[in-house]
């Protein structure tokens, strides 16, 4: 699920933007950078900062403005209010489901990585308990002071 822009999250939430762009910076909401230097903001956590009002403000609002101008899906004040907060409510959800899949995934990487990590520290211990080889010396040669040294 794509996140929301800075414009889109102060309509969703009923705000101005730079009541969200000021939230951003505080830390109060977290968002994250896109490449043309906007922000990618998580609806579900749009949400947890600025809860749902219920009925929206004007007499008809769109509800996806992904869907662009061709847009047919409107919802009412008086008539769908409902079911716009069923679609936040299903936005927030499935927001939350893609946040966990990624921290699960997250997870199962960093297990891999452990388990490797333990792999080549048991192999090191193995290496090192085992005795050291021995190697026939020559005898040593000690000077005797009343010899001369040939």
């Amino acid at each position: 699920m794509a996140g929301l822009s800075l414009r889109e999250a102060a309509q969703q939430a009923g705000t101005s933007k730079s009541t969200i762009l000021r939230a951003i910076q505080s830390g109060r909401l977290s968002a994250k950078r896109t490449d043309d230097g906007g922000y990618d903001i998580d609806p579900s956590e749009l949400f947890r900062v600025y809860p749902v009002k219920g009925a929206t403000d004007g007499p008809q609002r769109s509800v996806d403005r992904s869907l662009g101008q061709d847009a047919t899906i409107t919802a009412t004040a008086d008539t769908s209010s409902g079911t716009s907060e069923l679609r936040i409510r299903n936005a927030t959800l499935e927001a939350e489901l893609s946040a966990l899949k990624t921290l699960i995934e997250a997870e199962k990487r960093r297990a891999e990585e452990l388990r490797e990590d333990r792999d080549r520290w048991h192999a090191q211990a193995e290496r090192l308990a085992l005795p050291a080889p021995i190697t026939p010396s020559a005898p040593p040669r000690f000077w005797l002071p009343w010899r001369r040294a040939s």
